[in-house]
Parts: structure tokens; C-alpha cells; sequence
């Protein structure tokens, strides 16, 4: 960007200008091109936290939410332990690679979590996560 003297009191400034037309238009495709995921937003969770978390594969996982009383719930219908092996079952059947990521709040057992990770594994699903929130850096 050429700065211009016009008189020899006068300082060059540079011209704002073009740098917030930038931004602007940064930001308006920042926000549209996010994917707000429904999934994520469904329920509101209180997540554990861990450090070193590694990301699911990339097809869509069946999401499996362990809420603090234990109820579980398999996407959005109310499900029991017995039930949650029955449709891992007949879902795995149809799609062999079938991955389930498992959401449980802080406040959920240690005991729920894992027998709601052995359906999953009873059910034949060899590709289970659990999900977590990472830190925020310190």
C-alpha cells in the first residue's frame, strides 16, 4: 500500500480500510462454514476432561449418553443395558465397522460406565470411545 506525502507536516497513516473489509469477510465465512453438530447439542452434558484425547474415525459414530442417575440413552430414544446390546446388535449386523462413542457425565459412576462399555463390546462392536472434554491449555 502505497503511503502518499502531500506536505511535509503531514505523517503518513495507513489506510484501515481494506484490513477491517478482510476481517469482515473472514469472519462471515468462518461462521458459515462451522457445523454447529446436532448431536453435540441435543443434551447438556457435564463432560470429564482428559488430556490426551484422540479423535473418533470419521464416519458418524452411534452416540450412546450415560446421564448422572444412569439412564442411558442410544441418539435420542431411552434405552435400558439389555436393550443398548440388542440395538448395538442388529445395528453392527447391518454395519460391521460400526463405531459407538459413549458420552457419561462427570458425575456417572466408574461401575455404570463400564458395564455400559462391556454392551457394547457383548454386542460385538469393536470400536468403542469414550468422550471427554479436553483442557484448555494452561
Amino acid at each position: 500500500m502505497p503511503l502518499v506525502r502531500l506536505t511535509d507536516d503531514d505523517e503518513p497513516t495507513p489506510n484501515l480500510a481494506p484490513m477491517i473489509d478482510v476481517i469482515l469477510v473472514l469472519t462471515i465465512f468462518f461462521m458459515c462454514a462451522t457445523k454447529f453438530s446436532a448431536d453435540e447439542r441435543a443434551f447438556d452434558l457435564d463432560l470429564p476432561t482428559a488430556d490426551h484425547a484422540a479423535a473418533v474415525a470419521a464416519r458418524q459414530p452411534e452416540v450412546v449418553e450415560v446421564e448422572a442417575a444412569g439412564t442411558l440413552r442410544l441418539g435420542s430414544e431411552s434405552v435400558s443395558l439389555d436393550d443398548l446390546a440388542v440395538h448395538l446388535t442388529d445395528r453392527r449386523e447391518a454395519m460391521p465397522d460400526l463405531v459407538v462413542m459413549i458420552r457419561g457425565e462427570r458425575d456417572v459412576s466408574h461401575g455404570r460406565m463400564t458395564e455400559v462399555y462391556e454392551a457394547c463390546r457383548g454386542a460385538g462392536v469393536r470400536h468403542v470411545a469414550i468422550s471427554v472434554r479436553g483442557r484448555s491449555p494452561r
